[in-house]
């Protein structure tokens, strides 16, 4: 099958300005790019962000001066089919995908379609055998989660008039830390922190939605060492273990019943779970 050098630097490139803050960023790779090795995309769930490279060429004859603009057009009509695709790809809630969300609704379909039009053109590469290949990036927060997200992600206000008593700024504990290293994880835009009996603990009740929109639910990593002093979580992060995935597979994240009394029983919890000051920690490589 034909490699395209371009995709592997494509993609290597885009990642390595993240190096020097997160080494190791989560990134999972839809199903239907696995069975088609040509087509690059990625999902990074450490930037939130979906990365697609698309290529176009077309036969040059003489003469044919306007041969590589024709690629280019292409090339970006490859790379936004396939953002369209990934984007569909991505993992709403731990049983639904953007995709599902959208379903047959003419509406959505085309806020959806217009909101990838305006995704960001990162690399532009002509290639010397007039191929053109064309690097489309667009993010998981802002307009797309404003579009895709469950209503179940409560406004701030309805967080704070249900369970304003007692929150403070002055915390002890800055964020949230769960090491799920060793767990099947299936990152997703919405999910669950739960007791060992399954009762919430984290998750759309306690997460305000205009901070979800804006900077995700929480930071997906694959190094604990990349929480330590993170801006998302500060200084001194509540530390909890996940011990299983439900389901098995799945987003949603068990943890044992004395780190969710731990957790529910520290005063300002409530303040650094509503701002999302939450990092997932996790194995590199996701399942999808």
């Amino acid at each position: 099958m034909k490699k395209w050098p371009f995709i592997g630097i494509f993609l290597m490139g885009l990642l390595l300005p993240q190096a020097a803050i997160l080494a190791q960023p989560v990134i999972t790779i839809p199903a239907f790019a696995r069975d088609h090795t040509q087509e690059a995309v990625s999902i990074n769930w450490t930037e939130y962000v979906i990365r697609v490279a698309g290529r176009g060429e077309v036969r040059r004859p003489d003469g044919f001066h306007h041969a590589p603009y024709h690629a280019m057009a292409k090339a970006h009509q490859q790379a936004y089919r396939l953002l369209l695709q990934t984007g569909k790809s991505v993992q709403l809630t731990p049983t639904r995908t953007v995709g599902d969300f959208l379903g047959t609704d003419t509406a959505l379909l085309a806020a959806f379609e217009n909101l990838l039009k305006n995704a960001e053109v990162v690399q532009t590469e002509f290639l010397s055998t007039g191929a053109v290949e064309i690097g489309l990036q667009a993010s998981l927060t802002g307009e797309f989660a404003a579009l895709v997200l469950p209503e179940a992600v409560t406004n701030l206000e309805e967080i704070e008039s249900e369970r304003g008593a007692g929150e403070a700024d002055a915390s002890q504990y800055t964020g949230l830390v769960v090491d799920a290293r060793g767990l099947a994880i299936e990152p997703a835009m919405c999910f669950q922190l739960v007791d060992e009996n399954g009762k919430e603990v984290y998750g759309p009740a306690y997460a305000s939605r205009e901070n979800v929109v804006a900077a995700g639910m929480c930071r997906y990593v694959s190094d604990i060492s990349d929480t330590e002093n993170h801006s998302r979580v500060g200084e001194n992060p509540m530390m909890v273990k996940g011990i299983r995935v439900y389901p098995p597979g799945g987003s949603d994240i068990v943890i044992s019943d004395t780190d969710a009394s731990r957790l529910r029983g520290s005063v300002e919890h409530l303040v650094f779970l509503k701002h999302c000051r939450v990092i997932v920690v996790m194995d590199r490589a996701g399942r999808k």
